[in-house]
Parts: C-alpha cells; sequence; structure tokens
C-alpha cells in the first residue's frame, strides 16, 4: 500500500509542481514564497524566469531590492520610490505594450517587505489586497492575457506594527489571499534535523533560531558530506485547488536545474522536480516487516481471504435485493421492499394497519 500512495502522489504531484513552476493555464494567480536567510529565494525566482523565457512568457519584475535588471527580464519597473498608484500604473503599461501573440504575463515582486511596512502605518492608504488584485486586471489591448504573481516574503524581517486596528497581520493576510504558498527550507539545515531525529536527539539550529548575538547564518556540518549532484532546493508546497481541496507536497529542485539557463535543449523541457521523497538521502530503507508477503503474514488464520475464478463468477451473478425492488417498481412507484415471511415471524395486522 505504501509504495501504490507514493506513485500515485509521483504521478500527480510532480505534475501539479510543473503546473505551478511553469503557470500554466492560470494554476496559481497569486504564488506567495517564504524565504530566510539560510535559504533566499534568488533561486527560485531565477528558475522562474527560465521557465517563462522557455515559454516565451512576458516577465515583468517590480524591483524593491534588486538593483539592476537579471537576464531575461522583459520590463524592469524600480519600485523602491515610488507609491501604490504608480506602480499599478506602470504594470498596466508595461502589460498593455505586450503583443497580442503573448498569452502569459508572470509579474515578479522581489520582496513585499516595503508594501507590508507601508499598509501597517497610521494614515497609509494603501490596502494590499486592493494592490495585487489591481495588478492581476488584464488589459483592454490584450483581454486574453493570462497574470500571475509571484511575491517574495522574507520570514526572517520583523515588521513592526504600528497600527491600532484590528487589521490581521501582513503575513497572515498574504496566505489567505494566496492561491499556492511556497516555503523554501535549506537541505543542510533538514539533513541535520534528520540525523538528529534518527539518534533521538533533539535537533539543532542554525542562524537566528540560535538565539545567539550576532549570529545571523549558522555553519551547516552537514553541507560537506552533500554531493553537488545532491543539492539542491527543497520545496515545502501548499496548493488550494478551486474546489477548496488542498494539496501539501515537499519538492526538492536540483541545483544542476537551477544554474542550467542556457540553450534549449531536451533535458531543459524536462522536469527535474522530484518528490523529497524519491531524494537519495531521503528515501527511506525498505522495511522488511512492511513488505513481507501477504501469504506469509495469513499463513496462520484458518481462512482464506482469496477468492477462486469459480468464486468470483458465483458472487457476480447474485443478484442483490434492491435489483428486483427497481424492477418491480419499474422506476414511478417508488422504492420498494421485497420481503418475504418466514414462519417465525409473527404478523400483526393492526400494526401493519397503522
Amino acid at each position: 500500500m505504501a509504495h501504490t500512495n507514493l506513485s500515485h502522489r509521483r504521478t500527480h504531484n510532480v505534475l501539479l509542481i510543473s503546473r505551478l513552476l511553469n503557470h500554466r493555464e492560470g494554476a496559481s494567480p497569486l504564488t506567495l514564497v517564504l524565504d530566510t536567510l539560510e535559504q533566499p529565494a534568488k533561486p527560485l525566482l531565477r528558475e522562474y524566469i527560465r521557465r517563462a523565457n522557455l515559454s516565451r512568457t512576458h516577465i515583468v519584475l517590480l524591483s524593491f531590492s534588486t538593483p539592476r535588471a537579471p537576464p531575461g527580464i522583459s520590463t524592469f519597473i524600480p519600485c523602491w520610490s515610488k507609491s501604490s498608484v504608480e506602480i499599478t500604473r506602470a504594470v498596466a503599461t508595461a502589460t498593455s505594450s505586450i503583443p497580442p501573440t503573448t498569452k502569459r504575463c508572470l509579474i515578479l515582486i522581489d520582496s513585499l517587505h516595503p508594501l507590508c511596512k507601508h499598509s501597517l502605518a497610521p494614515k497609509s492608504q494603501l490596502n494590499l489586497t486592493h494592490l495585487l488584485m489591481g495588478l492581476l486586471q488584464p488589459t483592454r489591448t490584450n483581454p486574453k492575457l493570462s497574470l500571475s504573481i509571484v511575491a517574495v516574503f522574507h520570514t526572517d524581517i520583523l515588521i513592526p506594527s504600528t497600527s491600532t486596528s484590528y487589521n490581521p497581520a501582513p503575513l497572515t493576510l498574504l496566505s489567505y489571499l494566496a492561491t499556492t504558498v511556497i516555503t523554501l527550507h535549506s537541505l543542510p539545515i533538514l539533513l541535520a534535523e534528520k540525523s538528529a531525529r534518527e539518534r533521538s536527539q533533539v535537533a539543532p539550529r542554525f542562524g537566528l533560531a540560535e538565539e545567539k548575538q550576532g549570529v545571523l547564518l549558522g555553519l551547516h556540518a552537514a553541507s560537506k558530506i552533500v554531493r553537488s549532484e545532491d543539492k539542491g532546493l527543497i520545496l515545502e508546497v501548499e496548493h488550494r485547488r478551486k474546489s477548496g481541496r488542498g494539496v501539501i507536497e515537499w519538492y526538492f529542485l536540483p541545483s544542476t536545474s537551477l544554474s542550467s539557463s542556457k540553450a534549449l535543449s531536451a533535458q531543459a523541457f524536462k522536469e527535474p522536480a522530484i518528490l523529497l521523497d524519491d531524494h537519495p538521502l531521503f528515501r527511506r530503507a525498505p522495511d522488511p516487516m512492511s513488505d513481507r508477503n501477504m501469504d506469509d503474514e495469513l499463513a496462520g488464520v484458518t481462512f482464506d481471504l482469496k477468492l477462486s475464478e469459480r468464486q468470483r463468477l458465483e458472487r457476480d451473478g447474485v443478484v442483490l435485493p434492491y435489483f428486483d425492488a427497481q424492477k418491480a417498481g419499474g422506476g414511478t412507484d417508488g422504492g420498494r421492499i421485497l420481503y418475504d415471511m418466514g414462519v417465525e415471524d409473527d404478523f400483526d395486522e393492526e400494526e401493519d394497519e397503522i
């Protein structure tokens, strides 16, 4: 059963991460990326840019912390000196100039903290919900243009709240609005925690979690034993479907695909992301107790759960009572219960009349 479940997850969830990273068919209009100092979001943004260039998607970068446009960006908008109205107008101008042959546009926001901090000001008129929803509005020149936003939120940077209202925190609001939340994890940290759990020890802490004065980044001893081909990003993805059903899965994105931004080869179109359970360092060893043959497990019982071919044919030939009721009623008189009285039944005519 475990192997069947893993195969089902591998089939469906790998296809899901491929749709999310390639933003196909509007899979996620708003994607929130949560990163830390231990694992920044720049490699993931480069992967978004690489895939968007392969699919000929127009890329708009709203820069709050990036001084210059990275390679592959179609429109670069510096936002550190602009208001929310000016940002919306700049995005509308950039999207209106996209040719009608382009069907998709990806808007990247490298940092949400300036917007979140400004929205919490006492006299601020900035509304994060209206701003983000306004960026997703299609233009008149290209009404069929599919817009999607990928925004980065740094969880290690605290946002002091100066507002006295009962508005939710920015991270709570953004997590509610986002259709997909991607939390980045450091591979060496997860390996250190996994090694500690296997020895029944307390998981170590790194960086700001150590709560040591002057420590911003921790020393990862496990990074020395990780091979170059096993390095990459750990993605904890929470996707909310249109039906309301949520999917939570852990993925591994190898660093070889993150650094390869060259020619259009067959490997460039192959999905490199895999389930974290398929990673060589996180793959579970086969348990001989769980993989034991079913015949050996049922060797001591006095009955057989299997059906022979003759028994299966006889079972399929049995007509259940409700089939006779449906045929007798003809589907017009409603459902009826057919019951043949036995000798032991005590029929009371007065109760039947009631």
